[in-house]
């Protein structure tokens, strides 16, 4: 009788406990056959829905890029070329790869864990498809959320900020505050009275006239300023001036400049560089089968284009500069898929890293291409300027013959990329003399800190920081 009593005590307890199995299931995770456990994703309280199941292996919780970044409000950018893949989100800006442990966080180059990196997976139901997985936590906490785990029901959390609330210093009578809500950042500026040095990067100003409150993309006129406030949605690359007569005074919050002078209304709207780092893509020349240029023994342009290209990355990398690579391995990238990269991303310089060759051994010396903006639509900023600065610093850095600037329009990643743009020409692997100097890594970290300071130098005198 007590054992059948101890028994059906144990049946009950057993029963009455709370008790999960993780569900597994298959896919291929680079053409292997791979059991995953299926893992709930929650979002401020709603559920992440997928088409396909985000998983967990080795305690690391994947989700398709898509529907997250979605979720939360961000844009995705996929590079097929490139198998990489660019997530906006406010202020940040992250570029992953698939299979690589490298990741771009605002053009600062960091790693992550190998059992992080971003995969493709490919899934047999609920049909046949690829998708691109990222890392749950690594995504979110990058962009700002908090994340937590349930283990027994298999839930990964995110949260967004509940919200906080933050005076700004002014000089005398200006009071900012900032509230920060889930997926929305607001600047509140009431009783403007002196100037004030205060800035905060934000994309939105609120101001409440008489309780009422109006939101708008375009520049709001200085009628509402009189008494009380008004609302304008503030771009991130965009100053409005708004000005009406009186004492001539400026205010500066959040990018927004108000100027005041009496009974007079008008709206000027001038594009103006966001607070931050310069960002530069740099673009190692030629890769995977396309060799560049080839000389007897051997060596091949990719491989110089390259190797100058990490070790200016190495340098920018340590200034004050946001640095990406349109590619950090051998590897084939099409011209057009080079000039996208730095116009969707918004790159504001682009350097493009070469060796010549040609059949006339006598040809030798540096030489710096560009695409004069008279002759290139897209152009909107002087060209030459980049390329007179990477010259006189190589020159001076080498001591290598000087074949100038050159004005080449016809050339894709000068005609195709809106921002500010230059080939150098780093010398002649068909000429004995420059070939000597190439092969040598010494002469090689020259060349990189000869660009190095033609950046340094253009920045200083032409870019606004």
């Amino acid at each position: 009788m007590k054992n059948t009593t101890l028994f059906l005590i144990m049946l009950l307890i057993l029963f009455s406990s709370k008790t999960y199995a993780a569900s597994d299931f298959y896919v291929d995770i680079n053409d292997k056959n791979t059991k995953v456990y299926e893992v709930n994703v929650i979002i401020d309280g709603k559920k992440l829905e997928c088409d396909f199941k985000p998983y967990s292996q080795n305690s690391k919780t994947f989700v398709p890029i898509r529907e997250i970044v979605e979720s939360l409000g961000a844009k995705v950018t996929w590079n097929d070329k490139l198998k990489n893949v660019t997530i906006d989100h406010k202020d940040k800006k992250i570029m992953l790869k698939i299979d690589s442990n490298i990741v771009y966080i605002n053009g600062e180059k960091k790693k992550i864990d190998d059992a992080s990196i971003p995969r493709l997976t490919s899934y047999k139901e609920p049909k046949n498809e690829t998708k691109t997985m990222v890392p749950l936590r690594f995504l979110t906490e990058t962009l700002g959320y908090e994340v937590s785990w349930d283990n027994d029901s298999q839930t990964a959390g995110v949260y967004s900020d509940k919200g906080k609330m933050k005076e700004l210093k002014s000089s005398e009578n200006l009071n900012v505050q900032k509230t920060e809500e889930p997926k929305k950042t607001e600047l509140k500026v009431a009783s403007i009275t002196t100037s004030t040095n205060s800035t905060e990067d934000n994309k939105n100003a609120i101001i409440d006239n008489n309780n009422e409150i109006t939101k708008k993309s375009e520049p709001i006129k200085t009628s509402a300023l009189s008494n009380g406030t008004f609302v304008s949605n503030i771009e991130k690359k965009e100053m409005n001036e708004i000005k009406s007569k009186s004492e001539k005074e400026q205010y500066k919050a959040a990018g927004l400049s108000i100027d005041f002078e009496e009974k007079e209304e008008r709206v000027i709207n001038k594009k103006i560089k966001p607070i931050g780092k310069v960002s530069i893509l740099i673009d190692p020349g030629h890769g995977g089968t396309d060799s560049g240029a080839l000389v007897e023994s051997g060596l091949q342009e990719k491989t110089l284009n390259l190797k100058v290209a990490k070790m200016l990355e190495s340098k920018l990398s340590s200034s004050p500069y946001e640095v990406a690579m349109t590619r950090d391995e051998d590897e084939y990238v099409k011209l057009l898929d080079r000039a996208n990269i730095a116009n969707n991303q918004d790159f504001e310089l682009f350097i493009s890293i070469h060796f010549n060759s040609t059949e006339n051994r006598e040809a030798k010396g540096i030489e710096v291409l560009y695409a004069n903006e008279r002759n290139v639509e897209i152009k909107e900023t002087e060209q030459k300027h980049f390329a007179s600065a990477l010259l006189k610093s190589l020159i001076a850095e080498t001591g290598a013959v000087s074949r100038g600037i050159k004005n080449r329009p016809d050339l894709v990643v000068l005609n195709k990329t809106k921002c500010v743009s230059a080939i150098v020409e780093l010398g002649f692997m068909s000429n004995p003399d420059d070939y000597e100097y190439i092969i040598d890594d010494e002469y090689l970290e020259k060349l990189a800190e000869g660009i190095y300071k033609g950046i340094n130098n253009y920045v200083n005198e032409y870019v606004e920081m």
